[in-house]
């Protein structure tokens, strides 16, 4: 008997241990990372019926991104990201379970807009981004949602839809 409790007093501690190591909020999304963002968006012209949209690449972006908890009770986090050759972008996060909310910023975005590789212009407007990340095993996969709008040739563009993702594996 004294046997058979043994063995079940070790499997309580095994499940215990295992069940403590589920890293959950701000501890399974802290860190240091190297980052790569891509995606494009889907615009359309306002102010005229919509005939189609039009799907815009947007450049690639890469840097260090850093996770870092502002408040550990409430699961708030800030996020970092220095972009290679670009700005340095900030903004608020909320880590509830297995779950990064991104809470809505603003940021610049530049696009390369033209009909003809001859033709390619670049025009920067101010976009809302917001969205989620989840983390696999080292990594973190961010989907990201741009809202807003531009001016291209005196034609006013709204973005209808992106599709953005970021990868960033840990450097720890």
């Amino acid at each position: 008997m004294k046997r058979y409790l043994a063995m079940l007093a070790a499997a309580a501690a095994i499940v215990l241990t295992s069940a403590s190591c589920t890293k959950e909020g701000v501890r399974r999304f802290s860190g240091n990372y190297s980052f790569k963002t891509s995606g494009s968006i889907e615009a359309a012209i306002t102010g005229y019926e919509i005939l189609g949209t039009q799907t815009i690449p947007l450049t690639a972006e890469s840097g260090q991104l850093s996770v870092v908890t502002s408040d550990k009770s409430e699961g708030d986090m800030i996020v970092a990201m220095n972009i290679l050759g670009g700005n340095l972008i900030t903004f608020n996060a909320n880590a509830d379970g297995k779950t990064l909310t991104i809470e809505p910023f603003t940021r610049s975005l530049t696009l390369m807009m033209g009909t003809s590789l001859s033709d390619l212009t670049t025009l920067t407007t101010t976009v809302t981004v917001s969205g989620s990340a989840q983390r696999y095993d080292d990594s973190l996969l961010f989907n990201l949602t741009y809202e807003g709008g531009f001016t291209y040739q005196s034609m006013d563009f709204t973005i209808v839809s992106s599709d953005v993702e970021c990868w960033a594996k840990s450097n720890d």
